[in-house]
């Protein structure tokens, strides 16, 4: 069941990547023709993807995807958005292979510290997966909540196939919850995986508050107004000239506790037409279910009448850290539980608890002052079940 970000999400943080290592060297695959299908994220943190002759990138002007990303709100003066956006400073990104490489991860983490005199401090993530033989990728898009500060979440979508804007159509269809913008060249479509959205936004450049077509340049005050807008579009729109804007929106990340990630995982493609693009939403769906993305979130703070359903480990906050960060587990049940961390030669480096703990939601500290930078290895057993990620520590 998805739920409203009223929930941290226990997103059971993809299977493969409990072993996947950090590449030796950066890993791109849209350079791999091994590949099937390949996205980019570019200076700005925008997710795109592109369609070759082959199904690959060849070059910007096979472009099917031209920006997918999250933006953060918290008022009406203040939208975070990665485009061309004063605030914008891409902190590190961090690439990873998975088994036999056959998965490729690849997460960019972000701030607002190039502003002055920010009103807030910022810091977003975007994680990219992808499969060698898979025609979709797998995106988790979040905020880190500071203080007491609540934000809206949402997600843009926009098209420019194959380096034409104008004349795409752009849907919702409510009975599947998935957005598509579309022509006679070709599709686009992305699936929330994990939450409901609130409402589905879609505009025609003209209605948008932007003055240059190419670039989301809208005001915070013109952002914040879509964002906050629930509901959903009756119809579809055919965009002019300028093409069209997509918005998806998730509703505040009220009730978060400071230092969680309010995040959302969306399945997206791209594909000849909506049949092929249905097709590959279908097999992401079914990906994501198997590897336990999809699932039942938990409450941060659960009830006697509200306990977590299932032993879930949770993604480190924050992530990467420097030297101290929190890994916070769930128990559905009074278990005798360990959490121990490792390198990545699989050497224990830290125990971080052992001993008997009451059903709950619980946190330990981990204080790496003494360790080296790079990738480690957490991992909580109780009850039988072993549970296990991976952290990045950046001195």
């Amino acid at each position: 069941m998805k739920q409203s970000l009223r929930y941290v999400l226990i997103g059971i943080f993809i299977g493969a990547m409990l072993i996947a290592d950090v590449a030796e060297a950066q890993f791109f695959p849209h350079n791999d023709s091994t590949y099937a299908f390949v996205s980019t994220t570019n200076a700005f943190g925008r997710i795109q993807t592109y369609d070759g002759e082959d199904g690959r990138w060849d070059s910007l002007e096979d472009k099917m995807i031209d920006r997918f990303y999250q933006l953060a709100g918290l008022n009406d003066s203040y939208v975070w958005n990665p485009n061309d956006d004063p605030d914008f400073n891409l902190l590190d990104t961090l690439y990873y292979e998975g088994p036999d490489s056959l998965e490729y991860f690849r997460e960019l983490v972000m701030d607002n510290s190039f502003r002055a005199e920010a009103p807030v401090d910022i810091e977003v993530h975007t994680l990219v997966r992808m499969f060698k033989d898979e025609f979709y990728g797998l995106s988790r898009l979040g905020v880190v909540k500071d203080g007491d500060n609540d934000y809206l979440l949402s997600v843009l979508l926009r098209a420019r196939i194959f380096e034409e804007f104008g004349g795409e159509t752009l849907e919702w269809d409510e009975s599947t919850e998935r957005l598509y913008i579309f022509n006679n060249n070709g599709a686009i479509g992305i699936q929330s995986l994990t939450l409901d959205p609130q409402g589905v936004v879609i505009l025609d450049f003209d209605e948008y508050d932007s003055t240059e077509a190419p670039r989301d340049n809208a005001r915070d005050f013109a952002r914040w107004d879509i964002m906050e807008q629930s509901g959903f579009p009756s119809s579809s729109l055919t965009a002019g000239p300028d093409g069209g804007w997509a918005y998806m929106n998730f509703g505040s990340t009220e009730n978060i506790a400071t230092g969680d990630t309010a995040y959302v995982w969306i399945a997206f493609t791209h594909g000849a037409d909506l049949d092929e693009v249905d097709d590959r939403l279908d097999a992401a769906v079914a990906k994501a279910d198997d590897l336990g993305i999809i699932g039942d979130p938990v409450s941060t703070e659960p009830t006697d009448s509200q306990l977590p359903s299932r032993f879930a480990l949770e993604q480190n906050y924050p992530n990467p850290f420097n030297p101290t960060t929190n890994i916070r587990f769930d128990l559905p049940e009074s278990a005798h539980t360990s959490v121990t961390v490792y390198d990545m030669l699989g050497r224990q480096v830290a125990t971080l608890l052992n001993e008997q703990m009451p059903a709950g939601t619980h946190t330990v500290n981990f204080d790496a002052s003494s360790l080296s930078s790079g990738i480690y290895l957490y991992r909580m057993q109780a009850n039988g079940q072993t549970l296990t990620r991976s952290m990045t520590l950046i001195k």
